[in-house]
C-alpha cells in the first residue's frame, strides 16, 4: 500500500500562499505522527504544500489513499485537493480541526468531496481506517466519542520529512497534553478534546530520541498551556534539567504566581515562551474568563524572563467589547514597557461554537455566519461595540507598524530575529 499525507497550503487575499521553504523552523506534528501509525511495510510520503508542488511532483494516481489534514482556513484549498485526488482515481480522506468546529457543521460539506471523513482525534480512528483500507472498504465517516489513551504514543516519523525545504536550525514539535483546562470564551480549543496529559516517562523518552536518533535537541511543546499544572511541571522539568535539550512553549500568566516553576523551567532549557494576554483591558479579560492573572503580574514575569535571556512572545486580540481607540496606544506601551521580543496581534474572529460567537449572534452583531476558508488577518466579521471596523483595522496596523519600527536592541531571540518557532 502507498499512502500520501498532505498539509494544504492556505489561501490569502493575494492567492495561494506558496514559499520555496517552510516559513518556520518548526515542523508540524500531524503528518509525522499519522505516518508513525501506518503499517511499517506500507510506503508513506509527506507533503507540506506550502513549500512543495503537489500537482507536478506527485503522481496522485499511484497512491492507494491520500489523507488531508485541514484547519478551517485551509478548507478551500483542501477541497480543491480532494477534487484532484478523486479525479486521479485515488481515494481521499479528510480530517483535522475543521471537522469539529461549528458543531461538526462542515462535515456534510467535506463528505461531498471526500471518500471518508475522520471526525475528532485521529489516533484510534486512523488505525481503524487503515485496516478498512486493507480490507478494501472505507466507511463514509469515522467518529468516536471515546477519549484517546495518552500513553504509548508512537515516535513521529520525522525521518520522512524533507529537511531541505526547511532552513536550519531545526526544531521538532512534541506534546505532553491535549486539550486545555481553561475555557476562554473566544477560543475553540475546548471543542476538540478534554484536557489530559501524557505520562512524564513517555515524554522524556520521546525527547531523548529526538536528540539522539534525529540529532535535534530543540523542541517546541505544542500543548495549549504547557506549564499550567505546577506539580507536573516540576516533575517533568526536573527530568529535563541537564539533558542539553532547549525548548519553547506557550503557557499562561498564572505562571507568575509560581516563581519556583519559572526558575526550574529556565534551568531545564526554556528558551522561548509565548503568552496570551489577549487584552490589556481588565473588563475584556473578565469577559474572556482570563482572570487568573493581573497586568502587573504579567509585567513582572515578562521582565524577569527578559533578564534571564528568554525570548518572550505576547499575543493580543483587538475588537473586544471594551476596546476603544485608546486601547491601541495602551497595548503598544505595554509591549515596550515589558521588553517583549515579539508582539503578535490579531483582529477578533468569532469562531462558531464558542461563547463569544453565541454572544455576538444573540446581539445581532455577526456579519458572516460561516468560516471564511481564507486567511485574511484584516477581515472584520462582526460589528465592534466601541470602534468602527475601519478604526479596528487601522489601529491594529498602527500598533504592528510601531512595534516593528521600534528599537529592537533590547529584544531577546532564541534562534534569531527571523526564526519564529512558537
Amino acid at each position: 500500500m502507498r499512502i500520501l499525507l498532505i498539509e494544504p497550503a492556505v489561501y490569502t487575499p493575494q492567492g495561494l500562499d506558496k514559499r520555496d521553504k517552510r516559513p518556520s523552523q518548526l515542523i508540524s506534528l500531524t503528518l509525522p505522527y499519522l505516518a508513525a501509525m501506518v503499517p511499517p511495510e506500507w510506503e508513506v510520503d509527506l507533503v507540506y504544500e506550502v513549500c512543495e508542488d503537489l500537482e507536478n511532483d506527485y503522481d496522485l494516481a499511484s497512491y492507494d489513499l491520500v489523507g488531508v489534514t485541514c484547519q478551517t482556513i485551509q478548507l478551500k484549498r483542501a477541497l480543491e485537493i480532494t477534487r484532484m485526488v478523486r479525479a486521479s482515481g485515488t481515494r481521499v480522506v479528510v480530517g483535522g480541526p475543521v471537522t469539529v468546529e461549528d458543531g461538526h457543521g462542515l462535515v456534510p460539506v467535506i463528505r461531498r468531496f471526500a471518500d471518508s471523513v475522520v471526525v475528532g482525534e485521529a489516533d484510534v480512528l486512523w488505525r481503524q481506517l487503515l485496516e478498512d483500507l486493507r480490507r478494501g472498504h472505507l466507511k463514509d465517516v469515522y467518529q468516536s466519542n471515546e477519549l484517546v489513551p495518552m500513553h504509548g504514543h508512537p515516535l513521529p516519523r520525522f525521518d520522512l520529512v524533507d529537511f531541505s525545504k526547511i532552513d536550519p536550525p531545526y526544531v521538532l514539535p512534541s506534546f505532553t497534553a491535549r486539550g486545555c483546562p481553561r475555557r476562554c470564551t473566544f477560543c475553540s480549543e475546548f471543542l476538540y478534546s478534554n484536557w489530559r496529559y501524557r505520562p512524564v516517562d513517555d515524554v522524556v523518552h520521546e525527547l531523548l530520541q529526538y536528540r539522539d536518533r534525529f540529532g535535534i535537541p530543540r523542541v517546541v511543546f505544542r500543548d495549549d498551556d504547557f506549564l499550567v499544572f505546577p506539580k507536573r511541571s516540576r516533575e517533568l522539568l526536573g527530568r529535563l534539567r541537564g539533558e542539553g535539550i532547549e525548548w519553547g512553549c506557550q503557557t499562561d500568566f498564572n505562571l507568575s504566581r509560581h516563581p519556583d516553576v519559572v526558575q526550574t523551567a529556565i534551568e531545564a532549557g526554556m528558551r522561548v515562551v509565548s503568552f496570551g494576554v489577549e487584552s490589556v483591558r481588565e473588563k475584556n479579560r473578565v469577559f474572556t474568563e482570563k482572570t487568573f492573572f493581573t497586568i502587573p503580574e504579567a509585567e513582572d514575569l515578562l521582565l524577569r524572563l527578559h533578564e534571564a535571556g528568554v525570548e518572550t512572545q505576547v499575543n493580543v486580540i483587538f475588537g473586544f467589547d471594551w476596546d476603544d481607540p485608546d486601547v491601541f496606544d495602551e497595548t503598544y506601551e505595554f509591549a515596550i514597557r515589558t521588553k517583549v521580543s515579539r508582539l503578535f496581534l490579531s483582529i477578533l474572529y468569532p469562531i462558531p461554537g464558542t461563547p463569544l460567537y453565541e454572544h455576538l449572534r444573540a446581539e445581532g452583531r455577526l456579519l458572516e455566519e460561516r468560516p471564511q476558508g481564507i486567511d485574511d488577518p484584516l477581515a472584520v466579521t462582526f460589528k465592534p461595540k466601541l470602534l468602527t471596523a475601519d478604526q479596528l483595522v487601522e489601529g491594529y496596523l498602527d500598533v504592528e507598524r510601531r512595534f516593528t519600527e521600534a528599537d529592537p536592541s533590547h529584544r531577546t531571540y532564541w534562534l534569531g530575529r527571523d526564526h519564529v518557532v512558537v
